[in-house]
């Protein structure tokens, strides 16, 4: 069976061959100086037809392909973190262009694409062609077939950009994943909306004599119920960097959208954060005590783990354990030593690696004297919705970490309220909904909170 590859390049081909044919049938007549006789007119006019079909054949193709790709999984050479795993349907796509310098170009030129005709009043797709079209013609042609031509109207997408999915959104979240400990954690995905029992607590069996009562198994139930929450982060960034065409400025936009709505998600997720209803989750160690490290040396360290280790072998849960710390804690584990000069922990660095046994996760969102220790069965995530982009080149922002704004609760706006119009800018929002929670209070999460391995750092 042909891939559908195969399958557009055998119809561009035939789409060739008609188009020279419909050339040849009026070359004829001309050379001939005359009209075209019958024959030739009806030929002319299926091959019309013919092209007509084979096009419209070629556009659903197309789309095809990206419906596929979205469940595409890694090809070659992506290297994961220990246990972790896919993250929905995604795609992410090996292939590249000549001009694709860095993970998420693709989705940050499709909303420049989009950003700029809304602003010129222009087409998209005629944008993205004169921009990237001999560099990367596979992107242009995915917002060719994507993007309708833009309008300013109510309910046009040029009024604002919105859902930006699609084909190129794949080398964007995977960006975005790579960058919070949250994403690489293999943590249990759950519905949405969907209250779920979990048991809180062993239960015991018993053996039973024969003809005698079955003694009654007590275990603990806990409940979860997710609800999708939103994690929002909002730039702004001149019409000049919007138009400059060099890769630093396209790299500059994409960490702009991934770096807050990453450092957001991670540090609420990792912290004693207490829930904020219909706001914020609870971080996972909310009302879980943390322990005080037993020293700074290497028995301290062991002692460290064997206590946190005890806290999940005392309720019979202690299978599938990773750590998860700051990339500074790591490297000093990594740079301990024996009397002998030997390393003490010869399996973790900086970027993660294995500590006795079990797997590392690093995070510059998790605080720097926190050693942590979770079973990621234990903790619920609802699946990852998509990334949403929008953009105004009109709105007013109040340019602010704390905004007074809000629409159910309209209050003065005083502090950094700056006009895109105004100042030639363009507001770029991040928006992804997300929600997690413990499954049982205890044997999912334990942490040291005042770990210090090594001692000081000398200046």
């Amino acid at each position: 069976m042909k891939t559908i590859a195969e399958q557009v390049r055998d119809l561009e081909n035939t789409r060739a061959a008609k188009a020279a044919r419909m050339t040849d049938v009026m070359q004829k007549s001309i050379d001939e100086g005359r009209s075209t006789d019958a024959s030739e007119s009806e030929e002319f006019d299926a091959l019309e037809v013919e092209i007509k079909q084979v096009d419209e054949d070629l556009v659903r193709l197309k789309k095809l392909q990206v419906m596929q790709g979205q469940s595409a999984a890694p090809v070659s050479g992506e290297s994961k973190a220990a246990g972790s795993s896919s993250r929905g349907p995604m795609i992410i796509i090996k292939s590249k262009d000549q001009d694709e310098k860095f993970e998420g170009q693709n989705f940050v030129r499709k909303a420049i694409a989009r950003t700029i005709a809304k602003m010129d009043g222009i087409n998209a797709g005629a944008y993205a062609e004169m921009r990237w079209g001999k560099s990367n013609p596979s992107l242009v042609d995915i917002i060719k077939t994507d993007i309708a031509g833009g309008g300013s109207g109510s309910g046009e997408w040029g009024a604002e950009l919105v859902a930006m999915d699609g084909r190129y959104t794949g080398d964007f979240i995977t960006y975005l994943y790579s960058k919070t400990l949250y994403n690489q954690l293999p943590l249990r995905e759950v519905p949405a909306n969907v209250t779920i029992k979990g048991q809180d607590g062993a239960a015991t069996g018993y053996w039973v004599g024969e003809s005698k009562a079955i003694p009654m198994s007590k275990p603990d139930f806990s409940t979860v119920n997710l609800s999708p929450l939103k994690v929002g982060a909002l730039t702004v960034m001149s019409k000049e960097l919007l138009r400059d065409s060099s890769p630093s400025a396209e790299l500059w936009i994409r960490d702009s959208l991934v770096m807050a709505a990453a450092q957001r998600i991670d540090s609420t997720f990792i912290s004693t954060t207490a829930a904020s209803a219909g706001s914020t989750p609870a971080g996972i160690l909310n009302n879980i005590p943390g322990t005080t490290s037993a020293g700074t040396d290497s028995a301290g360290v062991l002692n460290d783990i064997k206590e946190l280790r005890a806290r999940f072998i005392n309720v019979n849960n202690a299978s599938g354990l990773v750590w998860c710390m700051h990339p500074g804690l790591a490297s000093s584990l990594s740079l301990m030593r024996n009397a002998l000069g030997q390393k003490e922990f010869t399996e973790i660095n900086q970027n993660g690696g294995m500590l006795e046994g079990d797997p590392v996760y690093v995070s510059e969102n998790v605080s720097s004297s926190r050693l942590v220790l979770l079973k990621p069965s234990e903790i619920f995530r609802i699946g990852n919705g998509p990334v949403e982009v929008s953009m105004s080149e009109h709105a007013t922002i109040e340019q602010a970490d704390n905004p007074a704004g809000a629409s159910d609760t309209p209050a003065d706006q005083t502090q950094g309220i700056v006009g895109m119009f105004q100042t030639e800018s363009v507001a770029m929002k991040v928006v992804q909904s997300v929600n997690f929670a413990r499954r049982r209070t205890t044997g999912a999460v334990a942490w040291i909170s005042n770990a210090d391995y090594g001692g000081s750092v000398s200046t």
